[in-house]
């Protein structure tokens, strides 16, 4: 009978691992896949808004540098009685300027974007990517204790039946248990939390003074762009030939003909001017928005300080922690007796838990004294979800 009862113990004991690893799997391979997403929706954010101002300049460049036909059909410049038809093309300095200029202000356009949406979610995502790693921590930490909880549970119920543990001894093992299942089933939703992309590797510094500079470049190209529409210089290739009222004896052949046309707008200068105070309302705008990102940053600083200043308050307090009862489960460690047997169970337990504590402690102060770095894949942070058994006392 006792070989039965141990045959199916050993069997319901297959099936909890069997269901530890299929769950594990399941959530690793629906956690991959949601990290995947939230790791391309920033860079699709960027590729689209770069594209769309690109193909915008490419068209508008494509435009503006091509070589425009013309044609004209009357009276001749230099003989009013004369009737002559005009073909031909032309090409445009200036509006072959405007088209690069549409480029490079597209360039910069795209790098701005880009460094503003790095910047933006650096500073919204930090803290709960910190935070996220320190509970991916926590779940393995505490996968870690809950295994040597279930080793202490299975010495104390094989003592008790040996007359060397009482029930209450396996009952307390038991809620602790069950304890430390709870606050591993919480740290494992922190660690699998939606919604907390991939946090881009920012130099906060660098790129506030990058995104200053690119804004004040940006419209310095786009003012030149526009300044250049107010003169230009074409070169102009055709034929003419005259239709009627030429002279008699005159050629009635087509003749070709190239000139170099300029024009300029008289109120060019006065144009100028209002493109500059244009310029000074989109910077002062532009600033604005810049200094509500800049101000984030700010707050964001504050905080990683005073959490940094916490931390360092309260390590030496873990580190004491974790010597005290290093110390006490090495002065039970030689001792064989039911007391001693429990007592270092619970201390064993509660040293995991401060070196838990104490690593944990480490680790957000590295998170956070490093700038962003590239997270992780979600297959390194999901371990298998150990069940919660239902303990005998037998």
């Amino acid at each position: 009978m006792y070989g039965n009862e141990k045959k199916k113990k050993h069997k319901q004991k297959r099936q909890r691992e069997h269901s530890m690893k299929t769950t594990g799997m399941f959530l690793i391979a629906v956690c991959a896949a949601s990290f995947a997403h939230g790791q391309t929706v920033a860079e699709r954010e960027k590729q689209a808004y770069c594209q769309y101002v690109m193909d915008g300049a490419a068209a508008e460049k494509t435009l503006a540098t091509g070589v425009q036909g013309l044609g004209r059909f009357g009276q001749s410049d230099s003989n009013p009685t004369e009737k002559q038809a005009v073909v031909g093309v032309s090409k445009s300095l200036s509006k072959h300027l405007q088209g690069n200029a549409a480029m490079r202000a597209a360039e910069l356009d795209c790098r701005l974007y880009a460094q503003t949406v790095d910047l933006g979610r650096a500073v919204k995502y930090r803290m709960a990517a910190v935070e996220r790693d320190v509970a991916t921590q926590r779940v393995q930490d505490l996968q870690r204790i809950l295994q040597t909880t279930d080793e202490e549970i299975v010495q104390a119920n094989a003592r008790k039946r040996s007359g060397n543990a009482t029930l209450a001894d396996v009952v307390s093992l038991t809620q602790r248990r069950q304890q430390i299942y709870s606050q591993y089933m919480s740290a494992r939703d922190d660690a699998n939390k939606p919604g907390i992309p991939e946090v881009p590797s920012v130099d906060m510094d660098a790129a506030i003074q990058s995104i200053e500079t690119l804004t004040l470049d940006l419209q310095d190209e786009l003012n030149r762009k526009q300044k250049l529409q107010a003169w230009d210089v074409s070169v102009v290739v055709g034929m003419q030939k005259p239709i009627s009222g030429q002279p008699s004896g005159s050629s009635t052949n087509a003749r070709p003909f190239a000139s170099l046309a300029f024009n300029y707008n008289l109120n060019a200068i006065d144009y100028g001017r209002k493109l500059e105070a244009a310029t000074a309302s989109m910077m002062a705008l532009r600033r604005e928005q810049n200094d509500e990102l800049f101000h984030q940053v700010d707050v964001m600083r504050k905080a990683i300080e005073e959490t940094r200043n916490l931390l360092r308050t309260s390590q030496p307090t873990l580190d004491a922690e974790v010597n005290r009862l290093n110390e006490e489960l090495a002065s039970v460690r030689d001792i064989d007796s039911a007391e001693a047997w429990r007592v270092r169970a619970h201390l064993r337990l509660n040293l995991m838990t401060a070196e838990m504590d104490q690593r944990l402690a480490r680790l957000r102060a590295e998170r956070l004294a490093e700038p962003p770095v590239r997270e992780r894949s979600g297959v390194d942070r999901v371990t298998p979800i150990p069940v919660q058994p239902v303990l005998g006392f037998n």
